[in-house]
Order: structure tokens, then sequence, then C-alpha cells
């Protein structure tokens, strides 16, 4: 079976989307009178360009190791996302000054004298939330629960849920009372037994003849790869780690 490799701590400075709905694996109709219906097949998947920075040392040691590991979609990426753009700590519900974001609110110090991290590494997250029906499959419409950030997520938010759900949805509409169209499709059956998150975790493979970055005498090159989303099912099917 194939492995998951872990990217959390690989230095990553931008996430860049690269396809959406009827981009991949899409066709069309056209009439005689020139008008023209697009429609998506089964290969409808996030694929994203991942941005790293420069590195040496340790850090030039274990990114290449990590491409070669997953060189041409030999294994694939566990990637935890987070969205500089998502709502803010406080409009998530957490109680803390409306003034700070969430890379502020990381080094706050606290009532004890230290910051969030407490010098651990721990970063700052969002309450999850309940789901408040339960959606198939497949479908594109999920409702949650109205608790902290569940009624407040805004058109092209990111999120995910858990326990056990790889993949990455963007609201691309919201319909009120906690119901939002979500693009791509569900990967996995929804309960009131499961959560929502602002910090989902997708599991994505790079395209064919990706290779490490170019080593320069002092540090790496910055460079891009392009990952494509592996769908839960195939990954519970074909992966281990």
């Amino acid at each position: 079976m194939a492995r998951l490799i872990s990217l959390s701590d690989a230095g990553i400075t931008a996430f860049t989307p690269t396809s959406g709905p009827m981009v991949r694996n899409s066709g069309s109709n056209t009439a005689q009178d020139g008008s023209e219906q697009v429609y998506a097949g089964v290969g409808d998947v996030v694929a994203l360009n991942v941005e790293f920075n420069h590195k040496a040392g340790l850090g030039a040691l274990t990114q290449r190791g990590r491409m070669i590991v997953v060189h041409s979609g030999a294994n694939a990426f566990r990637l935890p996302v987070f969205d500089p753009d998502m709502i803010s700590p406080r409009d998530a519900g957490l109680d803390v000054p409306a003034r700070l974001g969430w890379r502020e609110l990381k080094d706050v110090n606290w009532s004890n004298g230290k910051p969030w991290s407490n010098g651990k590494g721990w970063q700052p997250t969002a309450p999850t939330i309940k789901i408040a029906a339960p959606a198939a499959y497949g479908s594109h419409l999920v409702r949650l629960a109205n608790e902290h950030w569940g009624h407040r997520l805004p058109l092209g938010s990111w999120f995910g849920f858990f326990p056990f759900h790889f993949g990455l949805y963007t609201v691309t509409e919201e319909q009120g009372d906690g119901w939002y169209r979500i693009w791509p499709r569900l990967r996995k059956a929804l309960t009131t037994d499961d959560f929502a998150t602002l910090h989902p975790v997708i599991v994505m493979r790079p395209r064919p003849g990706t290779l490490p970055p170019r080593r320069g005498l002092a540090v790496t090159d910055e460079f891009s790869i392009d990952l494509v989303e592996v769908i839960d099912p195939y990954v519970r099917r074909h992966f281990t780690g």
C-alpha cells in the first residue's frame, strides 16, 4: 500500500487553488444557436499549487526526502490547510479581543505570562461545530449547528469535517439557517455525530515529474508543486500511515 507523508511543518508560504467546478474532466454541449451548457465529470477534484520557502540544513534534507518519497505520486501528502483569510478568532467563537488575528493570537501573553504556544508549538484553533443534518456522500449541501461560527461562514470560506474525513471544501453559497452549498461534493457521508472544522486536512498527490527544488550553495531555491486531491474513500482503501 502507498503511504501518507506529513506536510505540517514543511515551510509552506502560499496556496493557489487551480481547480473548481467544471474544470477537470468536464465538457460542454453546444446548441445550434451557439449557447453552451457545461457539465462536470467524475474527476471534479481539488487541486492546489503550493509554494515553499528557502531551506538549508535539516530543513532542506527533510524537504528533499519528502519530495523523493512522493515522486510521481508514488505516495501522498497529508496536508493540514490553514486559510490566512478565515474569519477572525472573535467571529469564530473565541473569547479574545476583536482586533486579534490568528497569527497575532499565537503570540499574545495570557494570564500565566506565556504565549498560546507555551513554548510547545501549539497553534490557536477555532471551535468545532456540530453537524445539524445528515448529508449523503456526494451531496453539495450541508447544514451546521447554530453555535460559534456555524451560521457565520462567508462565501469562499474553506472548511472540512472530522473525525476520519479527508477533504477541503469551499462555501459557494450561503442559504441561511446554517445551510451551505459547497464545492467539491462530499467525499464521505455526514451524520449528526460528525463535526465541522476550520482546520481541514486533505490528502494530495503531486503531479508526475515533480522533483525536489534546486539546491544552491547557500539554500534551496523557493519552489512550488502542483498537488491533486486523493478522494477520501481511495485514501482509506490504498494508503497507510
